[in-house]
């Protein structure tokens, strides 16, 4: 997914997810579990665990060149999105759908995306009623208005705003206002002056200019616009928190009056706005950053209304390029995917369109994604396995040495009331306020985008919904979400080399098992360890123990720390250090569960020369396997907070003391830990 794309305040920065979920979609039941021929033997597995699980598969495997990295997950991912068109086809053969009935919308959306004759015939037309818009703006007024009406289509300019539960009383929600309103995907590509970022700001402008000149406008002055853009990005970028400063969740909770929030950005009429996108009364806001709308403000004084035109009307062909004409939809991959992430070719348009008509249409299509993909028994399975790591971290809990008894009982009570969420929502979402048009791509879009909007904004006043999911069935992911205290496990991950039905269990807790601990694990990571069992922003920590805490966790930031990319760039600790943890607690806790699954068993024999315990970690490494382009790999350590599975494999099981002894791990071997290197966390 393009990075350019608006997030919803929830997903920026408050969703941990398991994130690029490697797996390869297995679907010969005599294909093993544990592929002996992607391993490479040569290599000691203390020297690179990685290779040594996966080096032939590197070796005999290359980069798509319509993809920017590629492994499992690549491999999964498309295996999905051909089962999503396939049910798209069916719906699309349709004729006879009543009008406003789902199946209406998901032909439309699907078949007006595919329509590229149309498409082509369209050009940029089907923005002229924005463009108009901006070019009757004749006020301060004007433009505000029209930075609202934006919002309410899913575009960002300046800033963007939404509701979500509030973090000190999860049971009611907030409105919050985010930083937003840049184009580069991230804000150190502005400020960093570094030999790629210098360029990366060279070839931005050139993109923006391009981009103006396909929407007629003459090249001295899109030349003039593009310089005009990065004007206005880069002060609202050096006034926007870094990506690290941002898991800061606590400081991003400043709780504002209207009035307060008009002397903090007084150029800003923030009742106007309000009364723009809803009759509600949402009362005190929540600032996440104070000092970037400070900026916002006095950009408000200083950047005249010509140049505000200029830079809606980058927002509004930027964030619809894709979905225009082949002109933009090919300059806009250019440079986002191309110059930015080394993919040399586009994807096919079926593909990107299922991706589109995910985000759309996502619960009506898991519907069908369920009925036809996801076998039942699975969700029971799951269960069982969820049960099994659940007892597993509540010993490690009880045992831990490091914490006090009063924080130590604050820890086991969120354990115990922590959610789960397997395969899909017991009931769906009601889809009947979204309408879908034979019309225009981009339209349908944005009417997707409309209706997201205002279904989060209408839940404001209302009580929250647990049972509500923030993942899609078909989603191949998995995730943790603070406020809801629950993790969530979707039916497109419940696939090979995740989940077996018929492995052994060593294997499926190096995988799955894993997965589950990771994102239990989460809930007591550097930010999931600021909210409580009913998921409220509270210190349950007495100092000592969140001093305890912070040195340990120091460790892995080092560890991560020293990892580099090429011969200077290293890996950001402190941005990983949540996913570090992590991979860290799932591999340690998912081990406790499968080794007390074997109590009063017999020992299970060995399968391809290898015991359980080592096939419980190279079930793990191979899910990681994975190729990846540099440009897309210096793009990943800047701007993600997951590492690249290499640092993930060679990071976390160094820290596991029966990986040691599984593989015969040496002190003279290269990526060896002294105990004292060693974290002990959960």
């Amino acid at each position: 997914m393009k990075s350019k794309k608006r997030t919803s305040v929830v997903a920026m920065y408050l969703s941990i997810t398991f994130a690029a979920l490697i797996f390869t979609n297995c679907t010969k039941k005599t294909e093993p579990s544990i592929r002996a021929d992607y391993m490479d033997l040569s290599i000691k597995p203390g020297d690179d665990f990685y290779r040594y699980v996966n080096g032939s598969w590197i070796k005999n495997n290359s980069v798509p060149e319509d993809r920017s990295s590629y492994g499992s997950f690549d491999i999964v991912r498309k295996k999905r999105d051909a089962d999503v068109k396939t049910l798209l086809e069916e719906v699309a053969q349709k004729a006879d759908t009543e009008k406003g009935s789902v199946a209406q919308k998901i032909r439309d959306f699907y078949v007006t995306a595919m329509d590229t004759v149309k498409i082509e015939s369209q050009g940029i037309s089907p923005l002229q009623p924005e463009l108009d818009l901006i070019e009757n703006i004749k006020t301060s007024e004007d433009f505000q208005d029209a930075v609202a009406r934006f919002h309410t289509y899913g575009l960002d300019p300046l800033f963007n705003g939404g509701v979500m539960q509030d973090l000190m009383n999860s049971k009611i929600y907030k409105y919050y206002l985010m930083q937003a309103g840049i184009g580069l995907p991230d804000r150190d590509y502005y400020t960093n002056q570094d030999e790629r970022s210098i360029e990366i700001r060279e070839e931005y402008v050139k993109h923006v200019a391009k981009m103006f000149e396909l929407a007629g406008i003459e090249s001295e002055m899109a030349k003039e616009n593009a310089e005009t853009i990065m004007d206005i990005e880069t002060r609202l970028a050096e006034n926007s928190k870094t990506r690290v400063e941002m898991r800061n969740i606590p400081a991003l909770y400043n709780k504002m009056s209207l009035e307060q929030l008009s002397e903090v950005a007084p150029g800003f009429d923030w009742q106007r706005y309000f009364n723009n996108i809803s009759d509600t009364d949402f009362g005190d806001v929540i600032v996440g950053m104070p000092v970037f709308f400070e900026e916002v403000g006095e950009l408000m004084q200083d950047v005249s209304l010509d140049d505000w035109k200029v830079y809606l009307k980058w927002n509004l062909i930027n964030r619809s390029a894709e979905f225009l004409s082949s002109d933009f939809v090919n300059q806009d991959f250019d440079f986002y995917s191309k110059f930015l992430s080394g993919s040399e070719k586009i994807k096919p348009r079926w593909e990107r369109v299922v991706g589109f008509a995910n985000g759309a249409l996502g619960e009506p299509l898991g519907e069908l994604y369920v009925a036809e993909y996801f076998p039942p028994e699975y969700k029971a399975k799951m269960e069982e396995l969820v049960g099994n790591l659940k007892k597993a971290l509540r010993l490690r809990l009880e045992n831990l040495d490091w914490m006090t008894d009063s924080t130590k009982q604050s820890a086991l009570a969120k354990l115990e009331a922590m959610g789960v969420k397997i395969g899909y929502p017991d009931k769906w979402k009601d889809y009947s306020q979204l309408e879908i048009e034979p019309d225009s791509y981009v339209m349908n879009v944005r009417r997707a985008n409309y209706f997201a909007y205002y279904d989060q904004l209408d839940k404001f006043g209302k009580p929250v919904d647990k049972s509500e999911w923030g993942m899609t069935p078909q989603t191949v992911n998995a995730g943790y979400n603070p406020l809801m205290n629950d993790i969530t496990f979707p039916a497109a991950i419940l696939q090979p080399p995740f989940f077996y039905a018929n492995a052994d269990d060593a294997v499926n807790y190096g995988a799955i098992g894993m997965a589950i601990g990771h994102e239990m694990t989460h809930g007591f990571d550097d930010q999931g360890r600021n909210f409580d069992k009913n998921g409220n922003m509270i210190d349950w920590w007495t100092p000592k123990d969140a001093e305890q805490f912070n040195n340990r966790t120091q460790l892995l930031v080092d560890q991560y720390s020293d990892f580099t990319v090429g011969d200077s760039v290293h890996v950001n600790g402190h941005l990983s250090l949540g996913e570090n943890i992590a991979d860290f607690g799932g591999l340690t806790v998912s081990l406790e569960a499968y080794k007390l699954s074997r109590e009063g068993k017999p020992a299970p024999k060995d399968i391809d020369g290898f015991t359980d315990i080592q096939r419980f970690f190279l079930s793990y490494a191979q899910v990681w396997k994975g190729l990846i382009r540099e440009k897309a790999l210096l793009r990943l350590v800047q701007e993600d907070v997951h590492p690249w599975g290499e640092f993930r494999v060679n990071g976390a099981t160094f820290n596991v003391p029966e990986f040691y002894e599984a593989f015969n791990i040496k002190p003279d071997d290269k990526l060896y830990r002294t105990q004292e290197q060693r974290p002990v966390i959960w």
